[in-house]
């Protein structure tokens, strides 16, 4: 027979969901090609005949999917080059964050360089105020840091001192990649080899110290993978946070039952005596 308990109360720590804000890298290094197949994409979306995809192209279908697939987080998106700008505060409102982060292109800021420690201060500021139990910051980037009033380490520091956990991304390697350079006299899209420089040791530097993960992906697949690696994470942080208080009931009903096994015996005595 099993124990008889009570929920007292549901310990729900994640009531508000889990609190993410993302980096998302438009410097001009973010316009290297980053060959992808339908099949590698999620939602497999339909692509022009042709049509070569971007890191930038490819981080936004990306995106676009780990947005669809929240459903109490606030989300919000950070967007950088030479300096950091707040696309949106966390939100719920996961449609018109879609609409927007489809909407971004390398020209709407100053892409010249990459202030990584300006994109992780300012989205890590975006949490400060968070009352959410868990704080996440992801950062897809595909360069070094260069440029910004932040440095990388005190904004690292930042986000420890705060809670925030930070997941790096990096997009590409320091490999020669395709850059699209104009067209060909036949109208067709010329490419060239260029070389843009990374830092994987920061960015692993950056995830070690405030408890989160450092992926790199080399293509789109790879970079699809690490955004469900972000999400499995985030969930199984979700389930680890919520908890149920119980109060065992076996210790009440205990005397209780002892006292009507006691009373139906004497009654059963005292029957039996008076009716033979």
């Amino acid at each position: 027979m099993g124990r008889p308990v009570s929920v007292l109360r549901e310990q729900r720590t994640d009531d508000k969901g889990i609190d993410i804000v993302v980096a998302l890298d438009l410097s001009g290094s973010m316009r290297a090609i980053l060959d992808a197949r339908a099949s590698d994409l999620p939602g497999q979306p339909r692509l022009p005949r042709g049509k070569r995809l971007t890191r930038l192209d490819t981080a936004k279908l990306v995106l676009q999917d780990f947005i669809g697939r929240r459903k109490t987080d606030r989300l919000g998106v950070v967007v950088f080059g030479k300096a950091a700008y707040v696309l949106s505060p966390p939100t719920l409102d996961y449609h018109l964050l879609t609409q927007m982060v489809s909407q971004m292109t390398l020209n709407v800021i100053d892409g010249s360089a990459t202030a990584i420690g300006d994109a992780l201060g300012t989205a890590v500021a975006r949490l400060r105020r968070s009352d959410a139990q868990s704080k996440v910051v992801i950062l897809l980037t595909d360069g070094d840091s260069n440029a910004g009033a932040i440095a990388p380490e005190y904004a690292t520091h930042l986000a420890t001192s705060l809670g925030v956990k930070v997941y790096t991304i990096q997009i590409g390697t320091d490999d020669e990649v395709e850059v699209e350079d104009g067209v060909d006299l036949f109208g067709q899209p010329r490419y060239v080899r260029h070389r843009f420089p990374v830092n994987p040791a920061l960015l692993q530097e950056i995830a070690q110290k405030t408890g989160g993960e450092s992926y790199v992906a080399t293509d789109a697949k790879a970079l699809a993978d690490s955004m469900h690696d972000v999400l499995d994470r985030l969930e199984k942080t979700r389930f680890e946070a919520s908890s149920a208080a119980y109060e065992d009931l076996f210790p009440f009903l205990l005397l209780p039952g002892v006292f009507l096994i006691g009373l139906d015996a004497l009654l059963r005595a005292w029957l039996l005596r008076r009716f033979p």
